[in-house]
């Protein structure tokens, strides 16, 4: 097959700081701070400029690692990769839906 199939089952997730919805949606679309971007393409591919590609495979990567993290932890609060990789600031409250 040319195209792969998308899955149905793409989690969401609720960001918030207190009572201030920050984020609400696909997880795999939350902001990533751009330092992290940089910093994980040159880890992972010696790339200091990522093109798409490689920005896109750090952000898969990520999204997974946070993905894990808030599958294994606690959903109510925030994970410090979730913490440390997302573009918000103050974030208290975070669950996957």
């Amino acid at each position: 097959m040319l195209f792969k199939k998308k899955s149905p089952d793409q989690p969401s997730v609720c960001i918030r700081c207190g009572d201030q919805l920050l984020y609400e949606g696909l997880l795999r679309d939350v902001p990533l701070k751009e330092t992290v971007i940089i910093e994980k393409s040159i880890r992972f591919f010696d790339d200091p400029e990522p093109c798409f590609i490689h920005r896109n495979a750090v952000r898969v990567r990520l999204i997974s690692e946070i993905q894990k993290e808030l599958l294994e932890g606690s959903q109510e609060s925030p994970g410090p990769l979730l913490l440390s990789y997302v573009d918000f600031e103050n974030v208290t409250h975070c669950h996957l839906f």
